[in-house]
């Protein structure tokens, strides 16, 4: 205000003055402005100067950080961030295709960020070497283990996947943890063989387990036959021997009863006086037959013999 009181050749200058503090107070706060940059809490970086391409030595972390004018941070991410690998295809031990699913929080070390921007320029160009060596292990890994050893032994697979990854990322300065497989899959045909064998071998256990059961009912239909066989065999000679027993007494009895009648017609004969001969008894016991009998007999006898006549 004093300047506007002047004279108008004063005033000039005091114009020039205002501008040209005017410009600096622009210019100071631009550079302030651009010499400032800002780190979010779940970010590291280093500075870089895009003016004299020099790359700071120092880690920064969270907060308002002040540099060059000009410059910038090549931030990395601060915390773990997740890489998975979805529907990897690899081949196995037997030659087989395997699918898999994996996947893993990954975080560079702070304390070597610098090399790791020297190495590989950004976070993008970080990301894709570890995905490049990430995948690399999965192979390796992948054709150690046959086909039946996914599923048997898919813990010591996880397991070997989490060290060789480790063993790889080493180098590049990298840690990770929270390792998943969450898919192994196999070939359609190959699992249909699987589901094929393990039904068969479940028959073949099915058939082991009731193979003891089938032979005691076979050992025990076998034992009930022999014991059948010898009650009928038993009961056959039971019988043999009850018929020879009744066979022996109708004998006796037959002979005694035939004594008994030889007995009674010697008596007869010896009482009649026709004598013990053989004709004798035989017309005896026509006599007999003839007299007891209740209808007419008929007897038939051949004519007497005709005597011979000559004629002189």
């Amino acid at each position: 205000m004093a300047c506007c009181n002047q004279s108008s050749g004063s005033k000039c200058k005091c114009i020039i003055v205002l501008f040209v503090i005017g410009v600096l107070v622009v210019f100071v706060a631009v550079m302030i402005a651009v010499s400032l940059k800002k780190l979010n809490s779940d970010e590291v970086g280093i500075a870089y100067d895009t003016v004299n391409k020099a790359l700071g030595t120092d880690t920064k972390r969270e907060g308002l950080h002040n540099g060059p004018p000009g410059f910038e941070f090549i931030i990395f991410p601060s915390v773990f961030k997740s890489l998975e690998f979805s529907n990897l295809e690899c081949l196995n031990k037997d030659g087989v295709v395997i699918q898999l699913h994996v996947t893993y929080q990954f975080k560079a070390r702070p304390n070597n960020l610098r090399d790791i921007i020297l190495s590989y320029k950004d976070y993008d160009g970080y990301k894709k070497v570890l995905t490049y060596s990430g995948e690399s292990a999965l192979h390796e890994v992948c054709s150690e283990f046959n086909t039946s050893q996914f599923q048997s032994e898919r813990g010591a697979f996880q397991e070997r996947v989490r060290q060789r990854i480790i063993d790889k990322y080493e180098s590049l300065q990298c840690e990770i943890t929270d390792l998943q497989v969450n898919n192994i899959a196999r070939p359609s045909e190959y699992e249909s063989a699987i589901r094929s064998k393990e039904r068969a071998r479940e028959d073949i256990q099915v058939a082991l387990s009731e193979h003891p059961r089938l032979l005691t009912e076979a050992e025990t239909a076998k034992r009930e036959a022999e014991t059948q066989a010898q009650i009928i065999i038993d009961k056959a000679y039971s019988d043999a021997r009850i018929l020879e027993n009744r066979a022996k007494r109708e004998a006796e009895a037959i002979i005694v009863q035939y004594a008994k009648e030889a007995e009674a017609y010697s008596n007869i004969l010896s009482a009649s006086g026709l004598g013990f001969t053989v004709e004798g008894f035989i017309s005896y016991l026509g006599t007999r037959v003839i007299a007891s009998a209740k209808n007419p007999v008929y007897i038939g006898l051949d004519s007497p013999a005709k005597s011979s006549y000559t004629t002189s």
